[in-house]
């Protein structure tokens, strides 16, 4: 039974050469991992995806923040809005850019563009 267990570890190994060897593909690095937000709060990610977390607030009604500070200003890529509130993102001009509905999140929000503030 020993010899067997061998033998098949011996034979993946084998194969998987011969994969590499015969296709060229070699695995890329792993992806980062997805930072989860809090069941309560509001998560601003740098990058698409949820990773690299820049922001995150369980306040509400607690006013704005300037995103510039968090090296976010126009630069949200993804979030999750776990908070029960509509969360506003201004412009510098202090008009809505866009928003959040409670429970909303994206992975690529790339497309939406102009926020400067974030207003729980």
């Amino acid at each position: 039974m020993r010899f067997t267990r061998r033998a098949a570890r011996g034979g993946l190994a084998v194969a998987a050469a011969v994969t590499l060897a015969t296709t060229g593909a070699v695995a890329g690095p792993q992806a980062s991992a997805v930072e989860a937000c809090r069941s309560n709060g509001l998560c601003l990610y740098y990058n698409t995806g949820f990773t690299d977390m820049h922001f995150v607030t369980e306040r509400t009604g607690a006013g704005c923040w300037g995103l510039n500070a968090f090296g976010l200003d126009e630069h949200v890529n993804s979030y999750v809005n776990n908070l029960p509130v509509t969360v506003y993102m201004r412009r510098v001009n202090w008009d809505i850019a866009w928003s959040i509905r409670p429970g909303g999140s994206s992975s690529n929000s790339t497309p939406f563009v102009g926020e400067a503030y974030v207003c729980t």
